[in-house]
C-alpha cells in the first residue's frame, strides 16, 4: 500500500479522505500549510494519520509548489499519492503537473479545464450543446432587464474570486430586487450569470474521473437543509443515486475533457454548476460507504476500472451539527415548521459529519477551533 499525502487538512472534509484511506489500509501523511492554519489543525488530532506534517508559509507562497514536492521526494523511490482537499493546491498541482508527475501519482485537469469547470457560463453553455438540461439564462448586459422572474444571479466563478458561498448568489422576485442584485454582483463580476430559477430538488452527482475521462465512482446526494436557509452549503443531506442525472454529468464532465474529482449540481434536473474539487458535503461519501476516496487513489495509481464503481448505501443521513443547528433555528425563525419537524429527527438519524465514536479528538478539536474563531469551522 503507497502512502498518500492528504493536503489542506484544515478543510473539515479532509476527515472523510484520511479514515476511510486508513481503514483500507493505507499509510496517510496529513499536510496543512502553517499560514492559513496557524493552531494545530483538527485532522492533526486524528489517530488514523501516521504523519502530520505543517508546512512553511502560505498554500498562496510561490515557493509552495517546491515545498510540497520537496514533501513528495522524501517518499522516493516510492511514489506517494497526492490527495489534494483545497482549491489552492489543486491549482497548484494542475499547473506544476510535469514536475509532480515524476514524484507522485495524482489525478487533476490542465489549467484551462479547470477554468472550464469554474466558469458557470461555460459550463451552462457546454450542457446545452451536449443536450444537457440547464436553466435558461437572460442578457442583461446594457441596462437590458430579464423577460420575467424571478432569477437567480451568480458571478461566473465565484470559488475563483475567493468569494464565500453566500456571496456567490443572489435570487430577485421584481424588478426592483433585481436592479440591487445586479449591482451587487457587479462588483464581482462586471458581466454575472442570469439564469431563471429553477424549483425542484437540490443534488449533486459525485464523480471520480480517470486520466481517460472515464467514471471510475459514482455516488449522489440531495440536500434536507442548508445554511444560510435562503441558500447556502449543505447542513444536512441524504444518499441518492440519479441513473439519468448520472448520464448528464458524465456527458457534462467528458465534453470538458475532466479528469480528477467533481461534483456535479443540480436542481429540478438541471445542471446548475460544476464544483471541480472536494466539495462541501464531501463527508456523507464516508457516511454511506462509498469508496469514494480509495477509488481515486486506485484510479491515480493507474487502475483501470471495467464499470463505474457504484456501491453506497442509499438513504443515509448526514449532518453538520453547528451548521444544521443553525440551520433549524432559521427555519423556526421563518415558521417553516415542516423543516423544523425534520430537524429535530435527524438529531437522532442522522449522523454527523466529523464525530466518531473510535477516532472523537477530531471532532472536539473542530469544536474548538470553530466556537474561538481559530479557523476549524471550514
Amino acid at each position: 500500500m503507497p502512502v498518500v499525502i492528504v493536503t489542506d487538512v484544515r478543510y473539515r472534509t479532509a476527515m472523510a479522505v484520511i479514515r476511510p484511506l486508513r481503514k483500507a489500509g493505507y499509510t496517510v501523511v496529513a499536510a496543512q500549510t502553517a499560514q492559513e492554519s496557524p493552531k494545530k489543525p483538527a485532522a492533526f488530532s486524528s489517530r488514523c494519520v501516521s504523519r502530520r506534517v505543517m508546512l512553511e508559509g502560505s498554500v498562496k507562497d510561490e515557493a509552495y509548489a517546491s515545498r510540497l514536492l520537496a514533501l513528495c521526494r522524501e517518499y522516493a523511490p516510492e511514489r506517494p499519492v497526492l490527495f489534494p482537499i483545497g482549491a489552492d493546491t489543486l491549482a497548484v498541482l494542475s499547473k506544476h503537473a510535469v514536475e509532480f508527475e515524476a514524484v507522485c501519482d495524482f489525478l487533476v485537469s490542465p489549467p484551462e479545464v479547470l477554468d472550464a469547470a469554474n466558469d458557470k457560463r461555460v459550463v451552462a453553455e457546454t450542457a446545452q450543446r451536449t443536450g444537457v438540461p440547464v436553466p435558461e439564462e437572460f442578457d442583461c448586459t446594457d441596462g437590458k432587464l430579464p423577460p420575467r422572474y424571478p432569477v437567480f444571479l451568480k458571478p461566473r466563478c465565484g470559488e475563483k474570486l475567493g468569494l464565500h458561498a453566500e456571496q456567490r448568489y443572489a435570487s430577485a422576485e421584481n424588478e426592483e430586487a433585481f436592479l440591487e442584485a445586479y449591482k451587487k454582483m457587479s462588483a464581482y463580476d462586471p458581466c454575472p450569470v442570469v439564469q431563471e430559477r429553477i424549483t425542484g430538488d437540490g443534488c449533486g452527482i459525485c464523480l471520480v474521473m480517470d486520466r481517460n475521462h472515464a467514471p471510475v465512482c459514482v455516488m449522489g446526494h440531495k440536500r434536507i437543509r442548508e445554511y444560510p436557509i435562503q441558500g447556502g452549503p449543505s447542513a444536512c443531506c441524504i444518499s441518492y443515486y440519479d441513473e439519468t442525472l448520472e448520464q448528464y454529468a458524465v456527458r457534462l464532465l467528458q465534453a470538458l475533457d475532466f479528469t480528477g474529482i467533481a461534483m456535479v449540481e443540480f436542481k429540478g434536473g438541471n445542471v446548475l454548476e460544476i464544483n471541480p474539487r472536494i466539495w462541501g458535503s464531501f463527508p456523507l461519501t464516508e457516511v454511506c460507504g462509498s469508496r469514494f476516496a480509495e477509488d481515486y487513489v486506485r484510479a491515480a495509481q493507474g487502475e483501470r476500472f471495467g464499470a463505474p464503481d457504484r456501491e453506497f448505501k442509499r438513504g443515509k443521513r448526514m449532518r453538520f451539527v453547528l451548521n444544521d443547528t443553525l440551520a433549524w433555528l432559521s427555519c423556526l425563525k421563518a415558521g417553516r415548521w415542516r423543516d423544523v419537524g425534520s430537524g429535530v429527527l435527524d438529531v437522532f438519524r442522522a449522523k454527523e459529519a466529523l464525530f466518531r465514536f473510535t477516532d472523537q479528538k477530531p471532532f472536539w478539536r473542530y469544536l474548538y477551533l470553530t466556537v474561538r474563531g481559530k479557523g476549524g469551522g471550514v
